[in-house]
């Protein structure tokens, strides 16, 4: 009895000593995407690793680049940003969330080129936005003159 309880713990501290690899998929200096360790453009679901092991993005890959629905993910676990592509290119709605999960930005993209906000509420830096959907400048307040 006392070697079968041996047996059942060393192998226990084995079993937990294991941990299951992840392979995931690199986007590569061409754009597409590439089944870690492999050079053929890959097709099928695809996880990307953050250095810290957390999942950084995952969606689905066709002839190397990625399709329909997309989610990329902060280092701390938090969604960042989710979307959809078609033929490797942004299309749709794409939702931008900060590293406490607050949504700071939506904009459509069409054949991959961003349109203009779609939510109003909706802020922009001047840094990530591009002239086309920059949001205007106040004009300068008037003011009238003194009357002496």
């Amino acid at each position: 009895m006392k070697w079968i309880l041996l047996v059942l713990a060393i192998a226990a501290v084995v079993f937990l000593q294991l941990k299951p690899s992840k392979v995931g998929v690199k986007r590569g200096d061409d754009g597409l995407y590439y089944k870690a360790g492999e050079t053929n453009v890959y097709t099928g679901p695809g996880t990307v690793f953050h250095p810290n092991g957390t999942k950084a993005q995952e969606g689905q890959i066709s002839e190397g680049k990625p399709t329909g629905p997309w989610k990329q993910w902060h280092a701390n676990g938090q969604l960042h940003w989710e979307g959809n592509y078609k033929d490797g290119k942004q299309d749709g709605d794409w939702v931008q969330y900060d590293e406490t999960g607050k949504q700071v930005e939506k904009f459509t993209y069409f054949d991959g080129v961003k349109q203009a906000p779609t939510d109003p509420t909706a802020t922009q830096t001047p840094d990530k936005a591009d002239s086309a959907s920059a949001p205007a400048e106040a004009p300068e307040a008037k003011q009238e003159p003194k009357k002496e």
